[in-house]
């Protein structure tokens, strides 16, 4: 097993521990173990008119000689130019889902309620559905077993009630679309149109983000039981059944370029896949992202190919993956049976003819064997190990190759971490649901990494900085209250719970036994600066309230009966005023 101070805080399966080869149904017969490529053609154009002349499997030769290094020196790229004002977290979002998405999807929302002539449907507004997906990343967070129970009277949940009635969310919900049915062109081959302008707006975003220098390449799954024609099953995986989407990401775990499957429709070359076979394709495909030399590439064995070496080689992309031998024209590594007579840590070395591909087998508790194009064992380190017939801790050595793979392999299986933690919940058998809602996850976490990875470029205290969970709170707050007018209280029966408001002074028989000063909850900046809606009033209090505004030593009775929260209003200041202004 890979001790603790060598596994990523995503928990991968690391190099070392039980490696599963992977069952995936409906599997392409390019990906058989087996795979050989066309005779047809073997010189293999790429994106930047690079040709590469792909190696037959017939031609493939090794030898038992050391692999010699290649330099992988990588200059990091310049630092993009700091905002003229800090950034909100709202403001992150919003690169990876404008307004005009919201927009879009309010449009279409009332469109596809017409043509299905929905009883009592009021047309949707902006304000409405960015409300609803706000709702939604707070359910993420606070996680209730029922969908119902967030405008129960005795929970309640300002937030909820006070935005949308439960029946207009299921409404909107029901008939949340993002184009229009109707305008489906006859020729149409993409599985995923329905949500694709929502995936799209977020991958241009994607695009623009500069990259780390370890990256890796891995699947993803979006968590479907439903009714889908490309439906997957991964063994291994936390949420084994669902949607495969293939994902470029660093080392940190953000995103910077996915591929969603959808059979033989997917969205790559023909002639790729026909030379190199499906996931050297994938591989070729998302490495379309990396325009400068010297990155360096991790992927498991299901991408791992002696031919994909050999074009990530061409284009300067320092690669490596754990590999399926019977893919590799027999290298003559030594047998386990070999190698476990050596003991834990023996490895074994081979390269190709040319010097361009190297395999290292490692044996820790079981053998594992990794191909690269630019390191092989190369400088062993030392790592402990249990022994259970000893009972004790043993230090083996581990040749380099290992070492990279297990620090930077674990991009994709962070970023699934992640979302996990506050997955929007949803139990619906609408795939475009599923997929509308894992893609503001995506978002959310991508731009929360983007956020922490600014903050801590510019050396801020990491007790300052926001975690994930407050992060998405954020901007479920912002999405519900920015913008839109203040909720007044709805008509009805009265709550059964008597909480007073954070602005009046409770009644003496709801006095509790041991009185506590009375917190005012600040909104967030979003919020305070919309310019809506922002109405003073007057409390019922004996003694006035500390003005809130930073600078401000005034007491008042005035407060904003949208924030909740006092600022002085007197001829000789106005703290109101200000504290409203960006």
């Amino acid at each position: 097993m890979i001790s603790g101070e060598d596994r990523d805080e995503a928990e991968v399966p690391l190099v070392g521990e039980e490696v599963e080869i992977e069952a995936v149904e409906g599997q392409d017969e390019e990906d058989r173990e087996d795979y050989e490529p066309e005779e047809a053609d073997r010189n293999l154009l790429l994106e930047d008119d690079l040709l590469v002349n792909i190696t037959k499997k017939s031609d493939i030769e090794w030898r038992h000689t050391p692999f010699t290094p290649v330099n992988t020196t990588w200059e990091s790229p310049a630092p993009a130019p700091e905002p003229p004002e800090p950034l909100t977290p709202y403001d992150y979002f919003k690169q990876y889902v404008p307004s005009e998405m919201f927009q879009l999807m309010t449009t279409m929302t009332n469109i596809y309620a017409e043509q299905k002539a929905v009883k009592g449907y009021k047309h949707a507004t902006i304000s409405e559905i960015e409300a609803l997906v706000g709702l939604h990343m707070a359910m993420g967070v606070l996680g209730l077993p029922r969908v119902r129970m967030y405008w129960s009277s005795s929970i309640n949940i300002g937030l909820f009630r006070d935005t949308l009635s439960r029946d207009r969310f299921f409404q909107l919900r029901s008939n949340l679309h993002v184009v229009n049915n109707n305008e489906r062109p006859s020729d149409n081959t993409d599985v995923f149109y329905k949500v694709r302008p929502l995936y799209d707006s977020i991958r241009k975003r994607c695009l623009e983000l500069p990259l780390e220098e370890d990256l890796s390449i891995d699947e993803q799954i979006v968590p479907f039981r439903g009714k889908l024609s490309v439906l997957q099953y991964i063994k291994g995986k936390p949420e084994p059944w669902g949607v495969k989407v293939y994902f470029l990401c660093g080392k940190s775990g953000i995103g910077y370029d996915f591929l969603i499957y959808q059979g033989a429709t997917t969205e790559l070359s023909e002639q790729r896949k026909m030379v190199l076979g499906h996931g050297a394709a994938v591989v070729t495909h998302l490495c379309q992202r990396i325009q400068t030399p010297s990155h360096k590439l991790f992927f498991d064995n299901f991408f791992t190919t002696y031919n994909v070496l050999e074009v990530l080689a061409e284009k300067k992309i320092h690669a490596a993956g754990t590999a399926r031998v019977c893919r590799f024209a027999k290298p003559p590594l030594k047998t386990d049976k070999e190698m476990k007579k050596k003991g834990r840590g023996s490895h074994d070395e081979v390269r190709s003819r040319d010097g361009k591909v190297v395999l290292v087998k490692w044996f820790d508790n079981r053998s594992v064997v990794l191909a690269s194009n630019f390191v092989g064992v190369g400088d062993e380190d030392e790592v402990e190990r249990w022994e259970q017939k000893e009972g004790r801790f043993l230090k083996i050595k581990r040749p380099e190759v290992v070492k990279k793979y297990n620090q930077a392999m674990g991009g994709v299986d962070k970023l699934d971490q992640l979302i996990s933690l506050y997955r929007i919940a949803i139990r619906s058998r609408k795939w475009p649901l599923r997929m509308i809602t894992h893609a503001f996850d995506v978002a959310v976490v991508n731009s929360w990494l983007e956020y922490r990875g600014d903050e801590e470029r510019q050396g801020t205290r990491p007790q300052q900085i926001m975690d994930l969970l407050d992060f998405k709170m954020n901007v479920a707050e912002a999405l519900v209250r920015v913008g839109k007018p203040h909720a007044l209280r709805k008509r009805g029966r009265p709550s059964s719970s008597n909480t007073p408001s954070p602005c009046t002074s409770p009644t003496p028989h709801d006095e509790p036994a041991k009185k506590r000063r009375a917190m005012e909850q600040r909104p967030i900046q979003e919020v305070q600066t919309d310019m809506l809606d922002h109405m003073p009033n007057y409390d019922e209090k004996k003694e006035a309230t500390r003005c809130k505004l930073p600078g401000c030593s005034g007491k008042t009775h005035v407060y904003c009966d949208k924030c909740k929260v006092h600022f002085c209003f007197v001829s000789q200041r106005n703290c109101f005023k200000d504290a409203h202004r960006k």
